[in-house]
């Protein structure tokens, strides 16, 4: 048993070595997209799923945001407050990312008289700045 443990140990500090150098590698090859949701008080009870491509990536509360590793090329972002599959209904931003770029998406709420409109919105780097810091990074993204 104990050699058992110490050679899975040893792979997976050979396995360890390799991953440490090709994050690097990795992270150039591939685009960062932030989902930032801060809502305000209007809609915070609940959490809102985010997607891209069609593909559920995580459900954010208020005041959180989530960072998340994609490959390069057209891509589709939706939001929406609840389920586990994209509605077709949902509005949709496409971004064409590039390797090696940061993007920041913003979830937007809408309150209406008859119906709540959620939405994703493209934000600058320098707005992103500027809303990042008053809120939590969610690693879980449950």
């Amino acid at each position: 048993m104990r050699s058992l443990l110490l050679t899975l140990l040893g792979i997976a500090g050979v396995f360890s070595g390799v991953n440490a150098q090709d994050s690097t590698t990795i992270n150039n090859s591939m685009a960062t997209v932030y989902f930032m949701r801060s809502t305000g008080f209007q809609g915070s009870a609940t959490a809102f799923t985010a997607f891209i491509d069609d593909t559920i990536v995580c459900k954010l509360n208020n005041k959180r945001y989530s960072i998340h590793t994609i490959a390069p090329g057209k891509h589709k972002f939706t939001v929406q407050f609840a389920g586990k599959k994209s509605k077709e209904k949902a509005e949709a931003v496409y971004i064409e990312t590039e390797a090696g770029r940061t993007y920041y998406i913003q979830m937007i709420f809408q309150p209406g008289a008859f119906v709540n409109n959620l939405y994703c919105q493209e934000v600058t780097e320098n707005s992103a700045k500027t809303m990042l810091p008053a809120m939590k990074q969610d690693v879980k993204c449950e």
